[in-house]
């Protein structure tokens, strides 16, 4: 396997865990189900909402965010032709 950038492994699994969770999940819940310390998903979290890949709700939850619609989009037509 090639060498990977550890923080991208987490923040990709991250949001492969809110998929699995139908979108949404509380820091508690992905700390439970990712095994890594609240005070790291917190950082990578933040940093997914700066770029709007993830959105907190107002009842702290995150959530999938509206740039991933471009990424699938991109995917579709490329994987369509």
């Amino acid at each position: 396997m090639a060498e990977a950038v550890r923080s991208l492994e987490r923040t990709f699994e991250l949001l492969e865990h809110l998929a699995d969770a139908g979108g949404e999940m509380a820091l508690s819940e992905l700390t439970e189900v990712s095994g890594l310390p609240m005070p790291t998903i917190y950082r990578l979290m933040r940093t997914l909402v700066n770029h709007g890949y993830v959105r907190q709700e107002p009842s702290k939850r995150y959530a999938l965010g509206p740039r991933l619609i471009r990424l699938g989009e991109g995917a579709s037509r490329l994987l369509g032709s």
